[in-house]
């Protein structure tokens, strides 16, 4: 799946061991304390480094964030190519979707970082694009997913599709975060039943209507 490469890379490899221990402590302190909190004071204390290597090794706030959720989303997202592409095309890899988006959605230590820099990534015009590349690929990589060949193109009437696919799991993860014990299963059982009654249905078909 060549065209659904990640539109990002694991920066760990090309950072220094200053910047490491500097984004390590960034994530203790986004994960102790908030989005808020993020300042060069709190995180320079945390990595016993000084506040201006921060700048030095990231340029601002904004490139460290972009390095953060770099640093974050990249290994989840390469074991989701992974779990996807390790099994065969149709229902198989269409239920083996639906079983990561599942078990992703009870990760709550994972996406209450997510979902803790989001909004502020959302009012960031530089940081925005960066997300929107990222949901992008997402709705991609759940299209070629979806989609029954082993072509890397999936029909287009697979998009809107996809689109729901990833708000339904971001959504119900959303949940698991202010209800931990919340009991997603019968959804997702519901959700995988409506999808699969789609693309029976046609939906995924040039002129399927359904």
């Amino acid at each position: 799946m060549a065209r659904y490469e990640l539109p990002i890379s694991d920066p760990t490899p090309d950072l220094s061991p200053t910047a490491a221990r500097i984004l390590e402590a960034a994530k203790r302190v986004l994960a102790a304390d908030g989005f808020r909190a993020l300042t060069f004071e709190k995180i320079a204390a945390e990595a016993g480094e000084n506040p201006a290597l921060i700048r030095y090794h990231f340029g601002s706030k904004a490139g460290l964030i972009t390095t953060l959720i770099d640093s974050v989303m990249y290994l989840e997202s390469v074991e989701l190519i992974e779990q996807l592409t390790s099994v065969p095309p149709g229902d198989e890899r269409r239920r083996a979707l639906f079983r990561l988006h599942e078990r992703y959605a009870r990760d709550t230590a994972s996406y209450q970082m997510f979902y803790e820099i989001v909004p502020h990534i959302m009012r960031d015009e530089d940081l925005r694009p960066h997300l929107r590349d990222l949901f992008d690929w997402y709705r991609k990589l759940d299209a070629w997913a979806l989609g029954a060949g082993e072509g890397v193109q999936p029909p287009k009437q697979l998009e809107p599709l996809a689109l729901l696919t990833v708000a339904l799991a971001d959504g119900v993860a959303l949940q698991v975060q202010a209800d931990p014990d919340l009991d997603i299963g019968p959804a997702f059982d519901i959700w995988r039943t409506l999808v699969f009654g789609y693309l029976a249905a046609g939906g995924a078909s040039p002129s399927g209507d359904a």
